[in-house]
Protein backbone atom coordinates (compact mmCIF):
# COMPACT_ATOMS: atom_id res chain seq x y z
CA UNK A 1 0.00 0.00 0.00
CA UNK A 2 1.08 3.50 -0.59
CA UNK A 3 0.95 5.70 1.90
CA UNK A 4 -1.36 8.62 1.14
CA UNK A 5 -1.05 12.33 1.83
CA UNK A 6 -1.03 12.65 5.42
CA UNK A 7 -2.46 16.12 5.91
CA UNK A 8 -5.68 15.11 4.31
CA UNK A 9 -6.30 12.44 7.23
CA UNK A 10 -5.91 15.19 10.03
CA UNK A 11 -8.86 16.85 11.55
CA UNK A 12 -9.52 20.21 10.71
CA UNK A 13 -10.19 21.48 13.46
CA UNK A 14 -6.31 20.00 14.78
CA UNK A 15 -4.77 21.03 11.27
CA UNK A 16 -5.72 24.96 12.18
CA UNK A 17 -4.93 24.66 15.87
CA UNK A 18 -1.71 22.70 15.45
CA UNK A 19 0.08 24.53 11.78
CA UNK A 20 -1.02 28.56 13.03
CA UNK A 21 -0.38 29.39 9.64
CA UNK A 22 3.20 27.96 9.36
CA UNK A 23 4.47 27.29 6.33
CA UNK A 24 7.34 24.27 5.71
CA UNK A 25 6.06 21.23 8.45
CA UNK A 26 6.69 17.77 9.07
CA UNK A 27 4.13 15.61 9.47
CA UNK A 28 4.07 12.58 12.38
CA UNK A 29 1.14 10.73 13.68
CA UNK A 30 -2.15 12.78 13.78
CA UNK A 31 -0.75 16.46 14.43
CA UNK A 32 1.24 18.08 11.94
CA UNK A 33 4.73 19.60 13.96
CA UNK A 34 6.33 22.74 12.29
CA UNK A 35 10.12 22.29 11.74
CA UNK A 36 12.53 19.83 10.62
CA UNK A 37 13.00 18.12 14.40
CA UNK A 38 9.83 16.26 14.64
CA UNK A 39 8.94 15.32 18.11
CA UNK A 40 9.23 11.56 19.60
CA UNK A 41 7.09 8.93 17.91
CA UNK A 42 4.19 8.53 20.41
CA UNK A 43 3.60 4.56 21.26
CA UNK A 44 0.89 2.83 22.56
CA UNK A 45 1.42 -1.38 23.03
CA UNK A 46 -1.35 -3.97 22.93
CA UNK A 47 -0.38 -6.73 24.34
CA UNK A 48 2.81 -7.36 26.08
CA UNK A 49 3.18 -10.84 26.66
CA UNK A 50 6.43 -12.44 25.49
CA UNK A 51 6.49 -11.06 22.09
CA UNK A 52 5.38 -7.63 23.06
CA UNK A 53 7.22 -7.31 25.82
CA UNK A 54 10.18 -7.94 23.51
CA UNK A 55 9.32 -5.24 21.32
CA UNK A 56 9.14 -2.97 24.35
CA UNK A 57 11.92 -3.38 25.26
CA UNK A 58 13.65 -2.85 21.67
CA UNK A 59 11.27 0.49 21.24
CA UNK A 60 12.43 2.14 25.08
CA UNK A 61 16.34 1.76 23.52
CA UNK A 62 15.37 3.52 20.46
CA UNK A 63 15.96 7.44 20.21
CA UNK A 64 13.37 9.72 19.52
CA UNK A 65 10.27 7.66 21.15
CA UNK A 66 8.10 8.08 24.09
CA UNK A 67 6.12 4.90 25.59
CA UNK A 68 2.72 6.40 26.50
CA UNK A 69 0.11 3.83 27.17
CA UNK A 70 0.22 -0.26 27.56
CA UNK A 71 -2.75 -2.24 26.97
CA UNK A 72 -3.43 -5.91 28.08
CA UNK A 73 -6.14 -7.82 29.91
CA UNK A 74 -3.97 -9.10 32.31
CA UNK A 75 -3.41 -6.40 34.91
CA UNK A 76 0.28 -8.11 36.07
CA UNK A 77 1.32 -7.73 32.52
CA UNK A 78 0.40 -3.96 32.55
CA UNK A 79 2.46 -3.40 35.50
CA UNK A 80 5.43 -5.21 34.49
CA UNK A 81 5.27 -3.49 31.17
CA UNK A 82 5.20 0.22 33.30
CA UNK A 83 8.47 -1.38 35.23
CA UNK A 84 10.22 -2.18 31.96
CA UNK A 85 9.71 1.33 30.96
CA UNK A 86 10.51 2.97 34.10
CA UNK A 87 13.45 1.09 34.27
CA UNK A 88 14.51 2.09 30.98
CA UNK A 89 14.59 5.91 33.26
CA UNK A 90 11.45 6.83 30.79
CA UNK A 91 8.42 8.15 32.20
CA UNK A 92 5.45 5.85 33.25
CA UNK A 93 3.14 5.38 30.76
CA UNK A 94 -1.06 4.95 31.08
CA UNK A 95 -2.35 1.51 31.26
CA UNK A 96 -5.56 0.33 30.13
CA UNK A 97 -7.11 -3.02 29.80
CA UNK A 98 -9.19 -2.45 26.57
CA UNK A 99 -7.33 -1.56 23.29
CA UNK A 100 -10.68 0.75 22.23
CA UNK A 101 -9.43 3.43 25.19
CA UNK A 102 -5.83 3.08 23.92
CA UNK A 103 -6.94 4.00 20.85
CA UNK A 104 -8.86 7.27 22.46
CA UNK A 105 -5.44 8.67 23.83
CA UNK A 106 -4.43 11.62 21.92
CA UNK A 107 -0.95 11.30 22.41
CA UNK A 108 -1.06 8.12 20.52
CA UNK A 109 1.10 8.09 17.27
CA UNK A 110 1.64 4.67 16.63
CA UNK A 111 0.63 1.53 17.87
CA UNK A 112 2.61 -1.67 18.36
CA UNK A 113 0.29 -4.76 18.74
CA UNK A 114 1.68 -8.15 19.59
CA UNK A 115 -1.68 -10.40 20.32
CA UNK A 116 -3.00 -13.82 19.49
CA UNK A 117 -3.13 -14.66 16.07
CA UNK A 118 -7.30 -14.74 16.22
CA UNK A 119 -7.48 -11.60 17.65
CA UNK A 120 -4.71 -9.67 15.04
CA UNK A 121 -6.99 -8.39 12.55
CA UNK A 122 -10.04 -7.07 14.80
CA UNK A 123 -7.37 -5.34 16.59
CA UNK A 124 -5.73 -4.20 13.46
CA UNK A 125 -8.51 -2.64 11.86
CA UNK A 126 -9.44 -0.94 15.12
CA UNK A 127 -6.08 0.99 15.18
CA UNK A 128 -6.25 1.97 11.70
CA UNK A 129 -9.94 3.09 12.32
CA UNK A 130 -8.55 5.46 14.82
CA UNK A 131 -5.74 7.05 12.76
CA UNK A 132 -2.77 5.55 14.25
CA UNK A 133 -0.11 4.19 12.63
CA UNK A 134 0.93 0.32 12.87
CA UNK A 135 3.35 -2.08 14.00
CA UNK A 136 1.32 -5.61 13.18
CA UNK A 137 2.86 -8.81 14.33
CA UNK A 138 2.06 -11.69 11.66
CA UNK A 139 0.44 -13.24 10.58
CA UNK A 140 -1.92 -10.84 9.31
CA UNK A 141 -5.09 -12.39 10.21
CA UNK A 142 -6.96 -16.27 10.05
CA UNK A 143 -8.33 -15.71 6.70
CA UNK A 144 -8.08 -14.29 3.41
CA UNK A 145 -11.39 -12.04 4.40
CA UNK A 146 -9.73 -11.06 7.35
CA UNK A 147 -6.60 -9.91 5.50
CA UNK A 148 -8.97 -7.82 2.66
CA UNK A 149 -10.69 -6.82 5.87
CA UNK A 150 -6.86 -4.70 6.87
CA UNK A 151 -6.07 -3.77 3.64
CA UNK A 152 -9.36 -1.68 3.58
CA UNK A 153 -8.80 -0.15 6.87
CA UNK A 154 -5.48 0.80 6.04
CA UNK A 155 -6.70 2.16 2.50
CA UNK A 156 -9.20 4.23 3.99
CA UNK A 157 -7.43 5.54 7.04
CA UNK A 158 -3.76 6.54 4.83
CA UNK A 159 -1.79 5.19 7.67
CA UNK A 160 1.79 3.73 7.83
CA UNK A 161 2.18 -0.50 8.49
CA UNK A 162 4.46 -2.26 9.03
CA UNK A 163 4.04 -6.24 9.00
CA UNK A 164 6.11 -7.95 11.98
CA UNK A 165 8.41 -9.94 9.30
CA UNK A 166 12.02 -8.92 10.57
CA UNK A 167 13.73 -10.43 7.69
CA UNK A 168 13.04 -8.02 5.32
CA UNK A 169 14.72 -5.47 7.38
CA UNK A 170 17.94 -7.28 7.69
CA UNK A 171 20.90 -7.67 5.32
CA UNK A 172 21.59 -10.95 5.49
CA UNK A 173 18.43 -11.92 3.40
CA UNK A 174 17.89 -8.17 1.58
CA UNK A 175 21.37 -9.06 0.14
CA UNK A 176 21.00 -12.75 -0.64
CA UNK A 177 17.52 -11.89 -2.52
CA UNK A 178 19.48 -9.29 -4.75
CA UNK A 179 21.82 -12.00 -5.82
CA UNK A 180 18.97 -14.72 -6.35
CA UNK A 181 16.88 -12.06 -8.45
CA UNK A 182 20.22 -11.40 -10.41
CA UNK A 183 20.48 -14.92 -11.43
CA UNK A 184 23.22 -15.86 -9.02
CA UNK A 185 21.67 -19.68 -8.70
CA UNK A 186 20.16 -20.00 -11.99
CA UNK A 187 16.75 -20.83 -12.49
CA UNK A 188 14.35 -21.28 -9.64
CA UNK A 189 14.00 -25.08 -9.39
CA UNK A 190 13.25 -26.29 -5.63
CA UNK A 191 12.76 -24.68 -1.85
CA UNK A 192 13.21 -26.61 1.26
CA UNK A 193 11.63 -25.70 4.38
CA UNK A 194 12.49 -27.08 7.60
CA UNK A 195 11.43 -26.92 11.37
CA UNK A 196 12.55 -29.55 13.51
CA UNK A 197 11.99 -28.38 17.25
CA UNK A 198 12.81 -30.33 20.20
CA UNK A 199 12.51 -26.98 22.72
CA UNK A 200 8.52 -27.35 22.58
CA UNK A 201 5.95 -27.88 21.94
CA UNK A 202 4.47 -24.38 22.90
CA UNK A 203 0.93 -24.67 24.66
CA UNK A 204 -2.09 -22.63 25.76
CA UNK A 205 -3.29 -20.20 22.14
CA UNK A 206 -0.92 -21.61 20.43
CA UNK A 207 -1.90 -25.43 20.60
CA UNK A 208 -5.35 -24.13 19.71
CA UNK A 209 -6.11 -24.23 15.93
CA UNK A 210 -8.98 -21.54 16.09
CA UNK A 211 -6.61 -19.08 18.03
CA UNK A 212 -3.16 -19.99 16.25
CA UNK A 213 -4.30 -20.89 12.87
CA UNK A 214 -2.21 -24.45 13.14
CA UNK A 215 1.60 -24.11 12.67
CA UNK A 216 1.38 -23.91 9.27
CA UNK A 217 -0.13 -20.40 9.84
CA UNK A 218 1.28 -19.08 13.26
CA UNK A 219 5.36 -20.14 12.02
CA UNK A 220 5.75 -20.88 9.00
CA UNK A 221 4.23 -17.46 7.62
CA UNK A 222 7.59 -16.20 8.03
CA UNK A 223 9.89 -19.19 5.97
CA UNK A 224 6.64 -18.43 3.11
CA UNK A 225 7.40 -14.39 3.12
CA UNK A 226 10.93 -15.28 2.58
CA UNK A 227 10.28 -18.18 -0.71
CA UNK A 228 7.42 -15.67 -1.65
CA UNK A 229 10.28 -13.14 -2.05
CA UNK A 230 12.77 -14.96 -3.39
CA UNK A 231 10.48 -16.51 -5.79
CA UNK A 232 8.57 -13.86 -6.82
CA UNK A 233 5.69 -15.58 -7.36
CA UNK A 234 2.51 -16.53 -5.48
CA UNK A 235 1.91 -20.40 -4.59
CA UNK A 236 -0.42 -22.18 -6.62
CA UNK A 237 -1.63 -26.01 -5.17
CA UNK A 238 -0.22 -27.38 -2.30
CA UNK A 239 -1.14 -31.44 -1.00
CA UNK A 240 0.37 -32.60 2.44
CA UNK A 241 -0.21 -34.88 5.45
CA UNK A 242 0.42 -34.69 9.21
CA UNK A 243 -0.56 -35.28 12.83
CA UNK A 244 -2.59 -33.53 15.35
CA UNK A 245 -3.32 -36.24 17.92
CA UNK A 246 0.44 -35.25 20.04
CA UNK A 247 0.87 -33.65 23.13
CA UNK A 248 -2.50 -34.12 24.62
CA UNK A 249 -0.68 -34.95 27.54
CA UNK A 250 0.43 -31.46 28.19
CA UNK A 251 -2.70 -29.94 26.55
CA UNK A 252 -5.90 -31.70 26.58
CA UNK A 253 -7.54 -29.17 23.99
CA UNK A 254 -4.80 -29.58 21.83
CA UNK A 255 -5.61 -29.69 17.86
CA UNK A 256 -3.20 -28.41 16.24
CA UNK A 257 -0.72 -30.84 13.87
CA UNK A 258 2.52 -30.95 16.13
CA UNK A 259 3.91 -32.84 12.95
CA UNK A 260 2.95 -32.00 9.33
CA UNK A 261 4.90 -32.64 5.83
CA UNK A 262 3.86 -30.93 2.83
CA UNK A 263 4.73 -30.14 -0.84
CA UNK A 264 3.89 -26.36 -2.43
CA UNK A 265 4.11 -25.67 -6.12
CA UNK A 266 4.44 -21.77 -6.85
CA UNK A 267 2.95 -20.22 -9.87
CA UNK A 268 6.45 -20.37 -11.76
CA UNK A 269 6.70 -24.43 -10.92
CA UNK A 270 8.87 -23.82 -8.31
CA UNK A 271 8.68 -26.69 -5.90
CA UNK A 272 8.79 -26.40 -2.25
CA UNK A 273 9.32 -28.79 0.30
CA UNK A 274 8.27 -28.60 3.97
CA UNK A 275 8.68 -30.02 7.47
CA UNK A 276 7.36 -29.51 10.56
CA UNK A 277 8.17 -31.20 13.84
CA UNK A 278 7.60 -30.84 17.59
CA UNK A 279 8.26 -34.19 18.05
CA UNK A 280 12.52 -34.47 17.25
CA UNK A 281 15.00 -35.37 20.39
CA UNK A 282 17.55 -32.51 20.87
CA UNK A 283 20.17 -33.65 18.92
CA UNK A 284 17.65 -33.16 15.62
CA UNK A 285 16.93 -29.55 16.58
CA UNK A 286 17.53 -27.13 13.65
CA UNK A 287 15.24 -25.46 11.13
CA UNK A 288 16.28 -23.62 7.58
CA UNK A 289 15.13 -22.33 4.46
CA UNK A 290 17.12 -22.99 1.62
CA UNK A 291 16.31 -22.12 -2.11
CA UNK A 292 17.99 -24.32 -5.34
CA UNK A 293 18.61 -23.18 -8.75
CA UNK A 294 20.59 -24.16 -11.97
CA UNK A 295 23.78 -22.88 -11.17
CA UNK A 296 23.36 -23.62 -7.35
CA UNK A 297 21.71 -22.46 -4.03
CA UNK A 298 21.26 -20.58 -0.69
CA UNK A 299 20.93 -21.35 3.02
CA UNK A 300 18.60 -18.58 4.09
CA UNK A 301 19.40 -19.41 7.39
CA UNK A 302 23.34 -18.83 7.66
CA UNK A 303 23.49 -16.85 4.11
CA UNK A 304 25.84 -19.67 2.66
CA UNK A 305 25.93 -19.92 -1.23
CA UNK A 306 26.60 -23.08 -2.51
CA UNK A 307 27.62 -24.07 -6.15
CA UNK A 308 26.49 -27.44 -8.23
CA UNK A 309 30.07 -29.20 -9.00
CA UNK A 310 30.09 -28.29 -12.53
CA UNK A 311 30.31 -24.51 -11.85
CA UNK A 312 33.62 -24.60 -10.07
CA UNK A 313 33.15 -22.23 -7.44
CA UNK A 314 33.50 -22.16 -3.94
CA UNK A 315 31.18 -21.86 -1.28
CA UNK A 316 30.46 -18.63 -0.08
CA UNK A 317 28.62 -16.38 2.24
CA UNK A 318 26.40 -13.94 0.25
CA UNK A 319 26.15 -11.41 3.06
CA UNK A 320 29.36 -9.49 3.61
CA UNK A 321 28.66 -7.56 7.03
CA UNK A 322 28.45 -8.53 10.88
CA UNK A 323 26.68 -11.23 12.09
CA UNK A 324 25.83 -10.24 15.40
CA UNK A 325 22.72 -8.15 13.88
CA UNK A 326 19.25 -8.33 15.95
CA UNK A 327 16.92 -8.47 13.22
CA UNK A 328 14.32 -7.46 15.96
CA UNK A 329 15.84 -4.36 16.31
CA UNK A 330 16.44 -3.68 12.61
CA UNK A 331 12.60 -4.15 11.84
CA UNK A 332 11.76 -1.22 14.65
CA UNK A 333 14.18 0.87 13.55
CA UNK A 334 12.84 0.77 9.91
CA UNK A 335 9.33 1.14 11.43
CA UNK A 336 10.29 3.87 12.70
CA UNK A 337 11.89 5.53 10.14
CA UNK A 338 8.48 4.85 8.11
CA UNK A 339 6.50 6.75 10.44
CA UNK A 340 8.89 9.59 10.48
CA UNK A 341 9.64 9.79 6.60
CA UNK A 342 5.91 8.22 5.91
CA UNK A 343 7.05 6.13 3.65
CA UNK A 344 6.55 2.61 2.37
CA UNK A 345 7.72 -0.13 4.90
CA UNK A 346 9.88 -2.61 4.92
CA UNK A 347 7.30 -4.97 5.12
CA UNK A 348 3.79 -4.54 3.94
CA UNK A 349 0.32 -5.40 4.12
CA UNK A 350 0.08 -7.33 0.06
CA UNK A 351 3.54 -9.10 1.56
CA UNK A 352 1.72 -10.32 4.97
CA UNK A 353 -1.32 -11.30 2.54
CA UNK A 354 0.60 -13.34 0.23
CA UNK A 355 2.20 -15.28 2.90
CA UNK A 356 -1.05 -16.37 4.39
CA UNK A 357 -1.97 -17.55 0.70
CA UNK A 358 0.67 -19.82 0.98
CA UNK A 359 0.01 -21.01 5.07
CA UNK A 360 -3.99 -21.27 3.99
CA UNK A 361 -2.93 -23.54 1.31
CA UNK A 362 -0.73 -25.69 3.73
CA UNK A 363 -2.74 -25.78 6.12
CA UNK A 364 -6.36 -27.00 3.82
CA UNK A 365 -4.10 -29.62 2.26
CA UNK A 366 -2.97 -31.04 5.16
CA UNK A 367 -6.79 -31.19 6.66
CA UNK A 368 -8.07 -32.55 3.48
CA UNK A 369 -4.91 -34.95 2.61
CA UNK A 370 -5.48 -34.09 -0.65
CA UNK A 371 -4.44 -31.09 -3.42
CA UNK A 372 -5.80 -27.97 -3.22
CA UNK A 373 -5.22 -24.67 -5.26
CA UNK A 374 -6.07 -20.92 -4.34
CA UNK A 375 -9.60 -21.61 -5.16
CA UNK A 376 -10.46 -24.21 -2.48
CA UNK A 377 -9.28 -21.25 -0.12
CA UNK A 378 -11.35 -18.68 -1.36
CA UNK A 379 -8.62 -16.68 -2.77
Amino acid sequence: MEPKDTISSVNRRQLLQTVGGVAGVAVLGTEVIAGTDPRPVRLGFIGVGSRGSALLRLMTQQPGTEIVAICDIEPDKVAQAKKVVKDAARPEPTGFADWNKLLEHLDVDAVVSALPVDLHAACYVDVLNAGKDLYAEKPLGLTVAECNDVQQAAERSGRIVQVGFQRRSDPRFTQPMKLVHAGEIGELLEGRVLWSNSWGPLTGWFGQRRRSGDWMVEQAVHNWDVLNWATQSLPKRAVGFGRNDLFREHQSDRDVHDYYSGVLEYENGVIVNIIHSWVPPTKFNEEHTRLIGTLGGIDFNSGTLSYRPNQNRPDRLAFDGPANLDNNVLAVESFLKSVRERSQPVATLAHARDALLACLLMREAVERGTAVTLKDIGA
